[in-house]
């Protein structure tokens, strides 16, 4: 096993993590960077880059049905779902070499491909290599976790890692969870074509504006 010291170690390379990277190799620091999975985290693959691109699409079809009061005549859309996950994967692609571990490299970051763990207070390792750190920065994110529903771990769903590429529209897509998350997810698909219904055991909107929950609720009833 190899064993390095280094100014910053940082364990994650999503958003975070490759923000401290970025800054801190530019000032001059020596910095590692352990990373498992893909580069760019959530943000880039399963969150917001994929989301912002379907919420896009969705919203260029809901201009098409809308369009009448403009003068405008356009006949109801028809939705290529396979041509929507292509443009949605195509603007993965596009963003994709920023967060790239060659990018990073180019800077100065040592990029290590692996799961790390803490050996002690100061220390770092992985499969390859032990860094000794002065400073340590953890940026591991987190995932979706499945409610407690009986029954559900025995058939097939989907999360923010899966929904986004799946084979074909869904005709009904039921969405567990009418946050933020929830609420773009939900008005995208109805506006894809898809059958949507929300169920939250709360308050919609997670309860951070209620009026701003108010006209979020009219609308989204009134799309269907």
């Amino acid at each position: 096993m190899e064993n390095i010291k280094a100014d910053i170690a940082i364990i994650g390379g999503g958003s975070a993590g490759l923000v401290a990277a970025s800054g801190a190799a530019q000032l001059g620091q020596k910095v590692v960077l352990f990373e498992s999975g893909e580069m760019g985290g959530d943000c880039l693959n399963y969150g917001c880059v994929p989301s912002k691109s379907l919420i896009a699409a969705a919203r260029a079809a809901q201009s098409a049905r809308t369009a009448g009061p403009l003068g405008l005549d356009i006949a109801p859309p028809r939705v290529g779902w396979s041509r929507v996950k292509a443009h949605v994967r195509g603007v993965i692609e596009a963003i994709a070499p920023i967060d790239s571990q060659e990018r990073f490299e180019s800077l100065g970051v040592r990029v290590v491909r692996e799961r790390a763990r803490f050996a002690d207070a100061r220390t770092i390792v992985s499969e390859t290599l032990r860094v000794r750190a002065r400073l340590m920065v953890i940026a591991t994110g987190a995932r979706a976790g499945a409610p407690p529903i009986p029954g559900l771990s025995e058939v097939p769903y989907l999360t923010n890692e899966t929904i986004f590429f799946i084979d074909a529209l869904p005709t009904h897509l039921i969405i567990l969870g009418a946050g933020a998350i929830g609420l773009e997810l939900g008005q995208a698909f109805v506006r894809l074509g898809s059958k949507v219904t929300l169920i939250e055991a709360g308050t919609l909107f997670a309860g951070k504006d209620d009026e701003a929950a108010k006209v979020l609720r009219a609308k989204l009833n009134a799309e269907g």
